[in-house]
């Protein structure tokens, strides 16, 4: 599955956190008085407006806010304290960012395995929408938080413009919450089916053989295999449309191991290997497999080996993989 959707997310987290991060910094150094950097920023007027505008909504905001609901809470103290968490946030998001883009390289199995840091990411991402949101509608129903921001506003020559400002930055934060879970949905949704395509509940029946000359279902053992379990290179067929592709399966036995194998444990571990690999016409793979058959196949390997599925279900899917996906 493609995840182009959690790379952009990646990226604009990137961009965002990254221009919030520098500018947090330069407020973090100026609430604690380091003087060469306000220096800077008041010397370099837009510098100086995007910094005051960044501090209005991540700092000035909050800071009022607690103080209308907590009386006798030091405002300077506060306004230190949300200087310091906001340039570690931005930090954290910037990591994120990162990770996201490394995170779309992975397969789905990988990336659906990622639940509980993505979904709690996810999480982070809306309250941040919210908190935006909320930045906004404070301004129309909170006279106190109008009466601080709007004096600020007016030094930009807009009255309006930390209203505009609040509902760019809720649709920006709200894009790169929505991105990851289009994504992470479908592949958490494919990896708790087994993968795309798998039937769960399909039936197996261990003795049953398939004769590609007869066309029908025989129940038979190998005659000097008639007292053993059966032997790989066999798998369940079933009644199937007519006018839909059959499988064609190699009709020889499988091969024992060599007489070298015996006494060679390197030569031994080379054979088992082969043996276990997917090749159309062998191991029960069909000859006329296409190459999403094999690919499913190597991904319900993997599956299995990780524990993810028991072994009925293993052997379901495997049987409808073999019959559905045939040139």
């Amino acid at each position: 599955m493609k995840k182009g959707a959690v790379k952009t997310s990646g990226i604009l987290t990137l961009i965002l956190y990254l221009i919030l991060f520098v500018v947090a910094a330069c407020i973090a150094a100026a609430s604690f008085g380091v003087q060469a950097i306000s220096d800077i920023t008041s010397s370099v007027e837009i510098l100086n407006k995007i910094i005051t505008a960044i501090e209005t909504v991540f700092v000035t905001f909050p800071v009022e806010l607690i103080s209308k609901f907590a009386a006798g809470v030091e405002a300077e103290l506060l306004t230190k304290i949300f200087a310091a968490v906001l340039a570690v946030f931005c930090g954290y998001m910037i990591f994120w960012g990162i990770k996201e883009i490394t995170l779309a390289k992975k397969d789905d199995e990988r990336f659906a395995r990622c639940k509980k840091t993505c979904g709690f990411m996810m999480f982070i991402k809306f309250m941040v929408f919210f908190y935006f949101l909320a930045f906004v509608v404070c301004q129309f129903v909170l006279e106190d938080v109008k009466n601080v921001i709007e004096p600020i506003a007016k030094d930009f020559g807009m009255d309006m413009i930390f209203v505009i400002i609040g509902a760019v930055l809720a649709v920006y934060s709200f894009i790169i919450f929505l991105l990851p879970v289009i994504n992470f949905s479908k592949a958490a949704k494919a990896f708790a089916n087994g993968g795309a395509g798998y039937d769960p509940n399909a039936q197996y029946d261990p003795n049953a053989y398939y004769d590609p000359n007869a066309q029908q279902q025989y129940n038979a053992q190998p005659t000097m295999q008639a007292n053993m379990p059966p032997m790989p290179g066999y798998q369940p067929q079933y009644q199937q449309n007519p006018n839909q592709p059959q499988p064609i399966y190699n009709t020889e036995p499988p091969q024992g191991p060599s007489i070298q194998s015996q006494f060679n444990p390197q030569v031994q571990a080379e054979e088992q290997q082969r043996a276990s690999s997917i090749l159309p016409g062998q191991n029960g793979v069909p000859l006329n497999i296409t190459p999403k058959g094999i690919e499913d196949l190597e991904r319900l390997e993997r599956l299995r080996n990780s524990g993810a599925i028991t072994e009925e279900n293993y052997i379901a899917m495997r049987t409808k993989i073999c019959n559905t996906n045939l040139s």
